[in-house]
């Protein structure tokens, strides 16, 4: 549905206010607003994640590939790559500085020789452990405060972007 067109809903009074109306306008700059919102959240929780390993000096690319084999689990390095839009020359040289700092393990796939799968070591479950437990407790704050219709909100329209982004 494009952002500016009217949602079918009847007109409110006129002495309600302009957060009733059911249409949503949406000037250039409340789009750019919007995005540097995302892109500071994004950010804070890369910081609280940062943060669990203090010391541990990890790049945010080799954070997010702990935090995602640590959500989804072993994962096969093409598959990984792919959740990641990581290109597989940065993707290898990352996998190599997580496996030397003894936070993953690359290992045969016992179901098909030809793959090889990425697991978290103790150590790298640990800290992913930790990071996710500071993760939760930002977003936990963050939705018991803005409320459950926000939250419903947020969620929506994340999703959408994500749906919009893999269209294009």
């Amino acid at each position: 549905m494009p952002v500016n067109r009217p949602q079918q809903a009847p007109s409110p009074p006129a002495s309600a206010p302009a957060a009733a109306d059911g249409r949503l306008y949406l000037r250039d700059q409340d789009l750019n607003e919007g995005a540097a919102i995302i892109r500071a959240a994004a950010r804070r929780l890369a910081q609280l994640v940062e943060m669990a390993g203090a010391g541990a000096n990890l790049s945010g690319p080799e954070l997010e590939i702990l935090q995602e084999v640590f959500d989804r689990g072993p994962m096969d390095v093409g598959d990984l790559r792919a959740r990641l839009s990581a290109p597989k020359q940065s993707l290898a040289r990352n996998l190599n500085q997580l496996e030397g700092r003894n936070f993953i393990k690359r290992e045969t796939d016992p179901n098909d020789r030809r793959r090889r799968l990425v697991t978290l070591t103790p150590e790298g479950m640990t800290f992913s452990r930790e990071a996710t437990e500071r993760r939760r407790a930002a977003l936990r704050q963050a939705f018991l405060s803005a409320g459950p219709d926000a939250v419903t909100g947020a969620r929506r329209m994340l999703s959408e972007l994500l749906r919009v982004r893999s269209e294009s």
